[in-house]
């Protein structure tokens, strides 16, 4: 089984956020809910593009028909493709960083 993760880092100036899977950061300011991760589907073209690369598919909005996200830690099973490094396989943890 795999987990997701999310991170904040909160400096003077800055909050830096960085997201792998679909656990989610938001910020409140001023009573409005303002995203500071998105979620890692599937759905995304540049997700789609790397699942595909590393062999895999997406049916029914799934990996492969089975995880219905495309970052996680674990998850070793969709990490097999041993010409393919950690980064690019069809399941990865590299997270998305975003500074604030």
């Amino acid at each position: 089984m795999g987990c997701t993760a999310n991170v904040l880092l909160v400096t003077p100036t800055h909050f830096y956020v960085a997201n792998s899977g679909d656990s989610r950061s938001v910020l409140c300011r001023k009573g409005k809910a303002i995203a500071l991760s998105e979620d890692h589907k599937p759905e995304s073209e540049i997700e789609e593009r790397r699942i595909k690369k590393a062999g895999g598919n997406i049916v029914m909005g799934r990996v492969n028909g089975g995880l219905n996200l495309t970052r996680s830690f674990a998850d070793f099973a969709y990490k097999q493709n041993k010409s393919l490094p950690w980064d690019e396989q069809m399941i990865t943890c590299k997270p998305d960083v975003k500074k604030f």
